[in-house]
């Protein structure tokens, strides 16, 4: 009896158990770098770590996800008329959201970075989902006036990176509202310095 316990515990399967992600950590070792006029947040282990006309590279935690979705939407709404094009192609899922972007883009004229009476200061995001391959969140940005707004983003885990997701127009979804503050749950980012 004795060996065919032994037996039976050698063949007994292990279980590893990984903790959840933490989505209430902040990226460390943040910094931030200009870019069009708005301070963008930069992680050495979350990224992003390679910038050509997009900014690519983000570690596959909660908070590569956060500073994708920052990143990307921040770039295509700034993205100078030469190279739009090519940062779109590169941070953006493919998709209905992405077509109506392209359409509405090729319609207008970026020159000059944004003023800073109109520039974001990004100050927060909170995570409504996270999974592995998705993350929905709320980015949290304050202006020279004081107001708050929130910026309802979708990055999907595509091509071992983070992409942003647009929304699909059929859905009239709204993605940038006014708020009265940023909650106090939220993820809080180091003063751009």
């Amino acid at each position: 009896m004795g060996a065919t316990a032994c037996g039976l515990s050698d063949t007994s399967p292990v279980v590893v158990t990984t903790p959840p992600p933490d989505l209430d950590r902040a990226p460390s070792e943040l910094r931030w770098e200009p870019w069009q006029g708005v301070n963008l947040p930069f992680a050495r282990e979350d990224g992003p770590a390679k910038l050509t006309e997009a900014a690519l590279g983000y570690s596959h935690t909660p908070q590569g996800a956060a500073l994708a979705a920052i990143h990307h939407t921040v770039r295509i709404s700034l993205a100078p008329d030469d190279t739009w094009a090519r940062t779109a192609a590169q941070s953006l899922m493919p998709g209905p959201g992405k077509d109506a972007w392209v359409l509405a883009r090729a319609q207008i004229s970026v020159t000059q970075p944004a003023s800073p009476v109109v520039a974001p200061r990004i100050t927060a995001y909170k995570f409504t989902t996270y999974t592995a391959d998705r993350a929905e969140l709320l980015v949290y940005s304050t202006y020279s006036d004081n107001s708050v707004t929130s910026n309802k983003q979708t990055v999907v885990w595509s091509s071992n990176d983070w992409r942003l997701l647009l929304p699909d127009p059929v859905l009239k979804t709204v993605v940038v509202e006014s708020v009265p503050a940023i909650p106090a749950d939220a993820v809080q980012l180091s003063a751009a310095r």
